[in-house]
């Protein structure tokens, strides 16, 4: 009777869970909108398919004296297909401060990649180059 019980718990203690792969995130350009009053960030992920994928970024660049500063109003989001693949957010320049220009800036992005509960994520904090 204690080898019954013995050798389906075996089995059961020995099966290991699949693990996800790690996220990939590469920023491809932050191009100027709208005068300055926010920018595009161009990004490719890879992810596990079917994971939920979310995108938070913020960027700060110095104009002058002053500060431009965005955020993601909304975390981007999309469904993982387990390819590579292309997105892109916008950033409005916070109110507060003053409009994005052409030239430096500091990035920080994190994509969160979730196959349910166990998120794995990907950063991105880098100095970019706001184009036209």
């Amino acid at each position: 009777m204690f080898l019954a019980l013995v050798l389906p718990m075996a089995v059961f203690v020995g099966a290991t869970p699949a693990v996800a792969a790690a996220p990939t995130l590469e920023i491809s350009s932050v191009t100027l909108v709208a005068k300055g009053a926010g920018v595009r960030l161009d990004f490719v992920v890879n992810c596990d398919e079917g994971s939920s994928g979310e995108l938070r970024a913020t960027i700060t660049q110095a104009v002058g004296n002053r500060i431009a500063y965005g955020s993601v109003p909304q975390y981007r989001t999309w469904t993982c297909t387990g390819q590579t693949q292309p997105l892109s957010a916008l950033i409005p320049a916070d109110v507060a401060g003053v409009p994005f220009r052409t030239g430096e800036a500091l990035l920080y992005a994190v994509i969160s990649a979730c196959p349910g509960a166990n998120c794995e994520h990907a950063i991105a904090e880098q100095v970019v180059r706001i184009v036209r």
